[in-house]
């Protein structure tokens, strides 16, 4: 499926997503238009908000082209890919609407491109370090580096540095029919597996972005976003169980639930711990021994304190 190095003259397009980004949307078109390479074209899709988003993006004077796009609110996925329809570049940068660009990140990344085309390698997807930083004032520095054939990392975990990191070749995004706009979780992750399959994905070694960690991520919402990644997970072995061993398809799984079961665990969440586990032991014994039991003490904990609130409200009644 891959195909021979690209040309030496590029164009790029930052396609952003936006759903009542009024707060936000002014700074990341800033943050674009610091660029030491400005982009070609930026795409702002905004879905279906609520609030000033589209007219601060209208009032943008902006170094580039720019166009506002308008659609019912269908998730980011369905966003970027209609971005991504009205986009003829040959590299999409994706940009969330609260995320910034640090000045060098499209020069960067064009750069790695041109010379990884010049060496012949197939690469389609190139992202970079990114610091999340996060409303409590932490900073959190992705900086997982790739560089060449990472299919079988993207099956244990997402190894690429967010969305908003990556710069990749619209052609092949086009080619493999866009985002799974049914997803309205981990649809990235499902994307860069289905790249890796085929093509190569690298890291510019820099921290090139920055993330904004704000109270309405998974992290500070793992109820609301649980229904999704059983989604996700349900999509993805889908996709590519067949390819998979027994092995693999088990560690994807229980490692799934098992990032959600640890979130209940820390917000004290005791009977949605005992319901994921419940779901994963559903899927294989092994979950009593994954991740070297942790999991299961995680359980245990949950089921303890259960059977005591329950015992408490007993007595006092």
């Amino acid at each position: 499926m891959p195909d021979q190095a690209l040309p030496s003259s590029h164009s790029v397009c930052v396609i952003i997503p936006m759903y009542n980004g009024a707060d936000s949307i002014e700074q990341t078109l800033a943050s674009v238009a610091g660029q030491t390479r400005l982009p070609d074209h930026v795409i702002v899709i905004d879905d279906g908000s609520t609030d000033e988003g589209p007219q601060r993006v209208k009032d943008f004077v902006a170094p580039f082209r720019l166009t506002l796009l308008h659609q019912a609110n269908e998730g980011q996925a369905s966003a970027r890919n209609h971005g991504m329809q009205h986009s003829e570049e040959t590299f999409v940068a994706f940009l969330d609407a609260d995320d910034r660009f640090y000045p060098r990140k499209l020069e960067q990344q064009v750069a790695l491109f041109d010379e990884l085309s010049r060496q012949g390698r197939p690469v389609a997807l190139v992202d970079c370090y990114v610091h999340n930083d996060y409303s409590d004032g932490r900073r959190i520095l992705e900086d997982r580096q790739k560089n060449g054939r990472h299919f079988d990392d993207l099956i244990r975990a997402n190894v690429v540095n967010g969305v908003s990191s990556v710069m990749v070749r619209r052609d092949v995004v086009k080619q493999l029919g866009g985002f799974n706009a049914s997803l309205r979780y981990s649809e990235d992750r499902f994307m860069w597996t289905r790249i890796a399959e085929h093509w190569e994905i690298h890291t510019v070694p820099e921290v090139l972005q920055q993330r904004m960690v704000n109270s309405d991520n998974m992290t500070a919402q793992p109820t609301r976003y649980y229904p999704y990644k059983i989604r996700f997970i349900e999509a993805y072995l889908a996709q590519f169980g067949p390819q998979l061993s027994k092995q693999q398809r088990i560690d994807f799984a229980l490692g799934s639930h098992s990032d959600f079961l640890e979130l209940f665990s820390r917000r004290g969440e005791h009977a949605q711990v005992i319901g994921v586990y419940r779901r994963m032991l559903e899927y294989s014994w092994q979950t009593l021994i994954f991740r070297n039991g942790k999991p299961t003490l995680r359980f245990l904990y949950a089921c303890v304190r259960s059977l005591r609130k329950a015992a408490a409200s007993t007595t006092a009644h």
